[in-house]
């Protein structure tokens, strides 16, 4: 995000010789000044908040983004834009977002999934909707920097809960487990029917951002969700695989009429398995 208002601002910069009405400035100072489009990008990029919390969250933006303005434009006055490693930054910042903005004018306007396509992918997805399960789970979470992971992983993948367990009461004796509820759609992707395997008493290993996740599943209910309630994500999710699907196509094209070819014989072997995909919009 502070590289994409760095990057607003020398957008600014460029066009400060321009008139603006005074609708158009909310905040000025001695050759300063911010504009309510700049604001208002800055609000897009809001987090979701509680109603009562949307007032405050306004005022820390409009501080921040005066804050960054102003750094901003010392850096520029301190020649700092012109720096290789700064003007690396804007230019890759400046490349995602010229990336981001087509992959959205392609597939901004994409026909709603008809019903027919809904329950097909209700039905093909049991593991999310009409056998969803959840699993109860007595789980370590450590976190996935620390510099003897692997020892942790390895312990549980080649022995049990128990001797996890006695691992880290010798080496973590603060950590705790704690049990948790999960959904099998909370879980990592169910390849080959693997969460249909799980039982009662089955180890289960999974990540979330920045944390490794070691388990023993104590018990597993079936709770499905009825296709009337499945329905808005199932949109969302034929939504995206046919963006994902449109996004692909056009990089693949894109790749064939400019004849793109990788040089480096170690660099070409490393992605020779690997399909190029296309930024995420």
């Amino acid at each position: 995000m502070k590289i994409a208002a760095m990057l607003g601002v020398a957008t600014s910069l460029a066009g400060c010789g321009a008139t603006k009405t005074p609708g158009q400035l909310i905040v000025k100072g001695d050759k300063f000044e911010v504009t309510l489009q700049e604001y208002d990008q800055v609000l897009r990029q809001m987090p979701p908040v509680m109603k009562e919390s949307v007032a405050p969250m306004r005022r820390i933006l409009l501080q921040h983004l005066i804050d960054e303005k102003l750094l901003a434009e010392a850096a520029v006055s301190a020649g700092m834009d012109d720096d290789p490693e700064t003007s690396q930054a804007v230019a890759a910042a400046k490349r995602a977002i010229l990336a981001q903005a087509y992959l959205r004018n392609l597939t901004g306007k994409l026909p709603k999934a008809d019903p027919r396509e809904i329950e097909t992918y209700y039905k093909t997805h049991p593991a999310l909707f009409s056998n969803r399960r959840r699993f109860l789970i007595e789980e370590y979470v450590l976190t996935s920097n620390i510099p003897d992971i692997r020892s942790y992983t390895d312990a549980f993948d080649h022995g049990d809960f128990n001797a996890l367990s006695a691992m880290i009461s010798n080496k973590i004796p603060f950590l705790q487990p704690a049990v948790v509820a999960r959904f099998s759609d909370e879980l990592p992707e169910n390849r080959d029917g693997a969460l249909e395997k799980l039982t009662p008493g089955s180890n289960i290993v999974y990540q979330s951002p920045g944390q490794v996740h070691l388990g023993r599943i104590q018990s597993i209910t079936v709770e499905p969700v009825p296709l009337e309630a499945a329905t808005g994500r199932i949109e969302q999710s034929l939504a995206a695989d046919r963006a994902a699907d449109i996004a692909q196509a056009t990089v693949k094209t894109l790749r064939k009429s400019r004849n793109v070819e990788i040089l480096n014989a170690n660099l070409k072997q490393a992605v020779a398995e690997v399909s190029p995909k296309a930024p995420q919009s």
